[in-house]
């Protein structure tokens, strides 16, 4: 009789299993810092198992002192990929993490493309959000269209920052991009005096604008910007800021922009950059 599916938790004595999945994936991340996913706070990784064959693998990481939980690290071995196993494996998940009274919302981030993907999470009732593209700034000598202006002026108070936040009266973004490939439900939680140290403000002269740019590692080292409007091309000193902050960090790889879709519509010329397929955030508050 065949052996039942399960899922479990994943530990150091299942990374035989998940190097023996064929993933498709070249130099794949979770396998390069799958010591660090299982022994973290913030992530949880779990397996779908048949015998001691691994068939899946996922999980999600916590933000905003566990209220929000993001899925992802969704891999499929490309040998059992039409049998549901990616469902199978969510399913379990998302039930303890809907039973979790710390947890109030739960979502996921993919390609917009990504047609399997987003098929599980229809099934698994959780809502398409907003479209979202991912652009790194690298060749800012190449930027047309905009207005040119003074570099804006920098916030030091973590309660200036705060202020500033939590009086967006609109967000073209419709979330708030934590950071890079995690956006997240715009929410106060997220915005602890830690993570406002961290980040860096910058106001236009006249007060109606302001920009944060957060240093950030995915890979690579980037400037993450931050701005809940589409005006980007309009607004004197924008690009000039945040290109002056990359150049104080020369580490960097770039200036990561999460454009919302009317904002990359908006864009003359997109050859400064480089530029992702689009993304698509799921989400579901519980």
């Amino acid at each position: 009789m065949e052996q039942l599916l399960h899922v479990k938790s994943l530990t150091m004595k299942d990374f035989p299993a998940l190097q023996a999945m064929d993933t498709g994936i070249e130099d794949d991340y979770v396998v390069r810092i799958f010591d660090r996913l299982i022994t973290s706070e913030e992530h949880r990784l779990f397996g779908l198992f048949q015998h001691n064959q691994m068939l899946a693998v996922g999980g999600y990481s916590l933000f905003g002192q566990k209220k929000f939980a993001m899925l992802g690290r969704l891999r499929s071995d490309r040998r059992f990929q039409t049998k549901g196993n990616a469902t199978e494996l969510l399913k379990p998940i998302i039930k303890d993490l809907k039973e979790d009274p710390d947890v109030k919302w739960i979502g996921a981030n993919t390609h917009l493309s990504n047609l399997a993907a987003r098929r599980v999470l229809d099934k698994l009732g959780i809502e398409q959000g907003p479209v979202i593209h991912y652009l790194t700034l690298t060749r800012p000598e190449l930027l047309s269209g905009h207005t040119p202006g003074p570099v804006w002026r920098e916030l030091d108070s973590v309660d200036d920052k705060r202020h500033l936040l939590m009086n967006v009266s609109e967000n073209k973004l419709q979330m708030f991009p934590y950071e890079c490939y995690y956006p997240l439900p715009f929410d106060n939680a997220l915005f602890t005096d830690e993570y406002l140290k961290e980040a860096s403000f910058y106001q236009k002269p006249d007060k109606t604008r302001f920009v944060i740019v957060k240093n950030d590692t995915k890979k690579y080292d980037y400037s993450h910007v931050k701005y809940f409007w589409d005006d980007h091309y309009d607004q004197p000193g924008f690009f000039e800021t945040i290109v002056d902050h990359w150049e104080k960090h020369p580490h960097h790889a770039g200036c990561w922009i999460d454009f919302s879709h009317q904002g990359f519509q908006n864009i003359p010329d997109p050859s400064a950059y480089d530029v992702q397929e689009p993304w698509i955030l799921y989400g579901a508050w519980k």
